[in-house]
């Protein structure tokens, strides 16, 4: 099986990982997502299921799993996506915070993990997210950087979620080593 766990958090750009997930199940991989409680606020995980063919994670405790969610799904992946990902869960991840299924997800994985932010451009460039990006990197994880434009609340500036098919080539490329 070809799985890749799809991690989506609140960033307004949440939507847009419904096409990720369609351009991965028509390449062939077996999409499980993982969501944050408020990226639930901005897709919901039904689309998710649909789309995917899976059931959607969000929650650590599970009463039908028999086993911890983060623990279950990292086996047999091949890759950890988060996308979008906000100031937010970079920070967890940079700073060793396990306190949502996401985030105790990052910390159990061994297979390659990706991150592909998306935020207002004045977050983008704010030296704390910055340096979480640095760390997080120095660990090997792989960005896919912003691009420039306008954002939804109407400013402009780095921050836009990168495209959907950059992403996706850039996955591919990362689980092909």
């Amino acid at each position: 099986m070809k799985k890749i766990i799809l991690g989506v958090t609140a960033s307004i750009a949440a939507y847009k990982a419904c096409d990720l997930t369609r351009f991965f199940k028509k390449s062939g991989y077996s999409v499980f997502v993982v969501m944050t409680e408020n990226a639930k606020e901005l897709v919901t995980p039904l689309t998710f299921e649909t789309l995917s063919g899976n059931p959607v994670y969000s929650d650590n405790f599970v009463k039908n799993m028999k086993e911890m969610g983060h623990i279950e799904l990292k086996k047999d992946a091949l890759l950890f996506l988060v996308a979008p990902a906000t100031a937010n869960i970079i920070g967890k991840f940079a700073n060793g915070i396990a306190d949502d299924l996401i985030s105790t997800t990052f910390l159990s994985v061994t297979c390659p993990v990706m991150i592909a932010p998306a935020m207002n451009p004045n977050m983008w460039a704010h030296p704390a997210l910055q340096q979480n990006i640095k760390r997080l990197k120095s660990w090997g994880a792989l960005f896919i950087s912003p691009e420039k434009g306008k954002v939804a609340c109407g400013d402009e500036g780095e921050g836009r979620l990168a495209p959907i098919e950059k992403i996706f080539k850039a996955a591919e490329n990362a689980i092909k080593g």
